[in-house]
């Protein structure tokens, strides 16, 4: 697993964990009665969409993954990488047929996402019950990542040609096109495989992240015994204002609230398929802090410094690395399934491949 992945999954899931500890608990703090109001506020709602972004520069970015990487033989951490963090920005939209606060254990809930670099967004996908999406913009994409990887290059060279391609190979056209299909998620390896690039255990665990996002048992199992985990540990208290935010600071245990999460997520390991939850007994033995941000009673952002989750020894002199999320009622992202996506299949990748090696070798 790369630094980048252990970081920033740690960041995410203490922010899951502080959303989660904001509905429950008894209230008997009234920096916690609020917080959990804030919640409530947003449950009101049918959609809630949540963009994130690392509110750093690239040189602190890269230093960061640098400190983070460890004393072990992996290549160094890309400067070029650290640049395009520095830049990206993810949005997520999670949406139901009812108000969200009124979400039972079977009803499913529905999520699209985008990422974008400062521009038009350049991917996307949705997974809207048992059905799951993408689109990406492979030119783009090459451009962003200067060619650094080779799924993404072959694919933007098949973008080149897609208008050549035969009517019985249209999703197949669509894809290299940049616009929405629909595929099988435990197909990505095959996908990667077809147009030249990595695969095997990287595409296995995004299959995986993706069926437990359609799985409403799956969904419910984790929320609930995360809030279980956190009720335990906790704390909230009053951070001030800061540009007409009402700020609330919630303190968590990393390490102690760690080994309660891994131990509620093992169930789904199996059913994963050995997905891997790992990474949570490198949490730091030091408590970290998530920092909410209330407008009108309404929580409308998180912030959380990721340089909490380097090791003491290896933080010092870092400066605050915020990985900023911004929350708002509706969707910035369209949960709902695409107009006219066709379904996809890997083979059809394969014989798109194969169908302009051999139309340039014939030029």
């Amino acid at each position: 697993m790369t630094v980048i992945r252990k970081s920033l999954a740690a960041a995410g899931c203490a922010l899951l964990l502080a959303v989660s500890a904001a509905c429950g608990g008894s209230g008997k703090a009234d920096a916690e009665t609020r917080a959990r109001q804030s919640l409530d506020r947003l449950g009101e709602w049918e959609a809630v969409s949540v963009t994130a972004r690392i509110e750093a520069p690239a040189g602190r970015i890269h230093e960061f993954l640098r400190r983070g990487h460890g004393r072990g033989t992996r290549p160094a951490v890309s400067r070029a990488d650290a640049r395009l963090l520095a830049r990206a920005e993810v949005a997520l939209s999670v949406g139901a047929d009812r108000p969200l606060k009124d979400v039972g254990d079977g009803d499913r809930l529905d999520t699209a996402a985008s990422l974008g670099f400062g521009g038009p967004d350049l991917a996307g996908c949705r997974s809207i019950g048992t059905d799951f999406y993408v689109r990406a913009d492979w030119t783009g994409l090459a451009g962003e990542t200067g060619g650094r990887h080779d799924t993404v290059v072959q694919a933007a060279s098949l973008a080149a040609s897609a208008d050549g391609l035969p009517p019985s190979l249209a999703a197949a056209r669509d894809l290299f096109r940049g616009r929405w299909v629909q595929i099988d998620p435990e197909e990505f390896d095959h996908f990667a495989r077809a147009v030249g690039g990595k695969y095997g255990e990287r595409a296995q665990r995004l299959a995986n992240s993706v069926d437990l996002l359609q799985s409403a048992e799956a969904q419910h199992r984790l929320i609930r015994s995360v809030r279980r985990a956190l009720d335990r540990h906790a704390g909230f208290r009053d951070a001030g204002r800061a540009d007409g935010a009402e700020r609330i600071a919630v303190s968590l245990p990393a390490r102690a609230v760690a080994g309660d999460l891994s131990a509620a997520l093992e169930p789904l390991e199996e059913r994963a398929g050995g997905i891997g939850f790992a990474w949570l007994e490198e949490a730091p033995d030091r408590e970290v802090t998530v920092v909410l941000e209330l407008r009108g009673g309404t929580l409308t952002g998180m912030v959380v410094d990721l340089g909490q989750f380097l090791r003491e020894e290896d933080s010092g002199g870092l400066g605050e690395l915020p990985l900023a999320l911004d929350i708002a009622p509706g969707e910035a992202v369209a949960v709902k399934a695409p107009e006219g996506a066709r379904w996809l299949d890997p083979q059809d990748v394969m014989a798109a491949v194969l169908y302009g090696e051999l139309g340039s070798r014939a030029r």
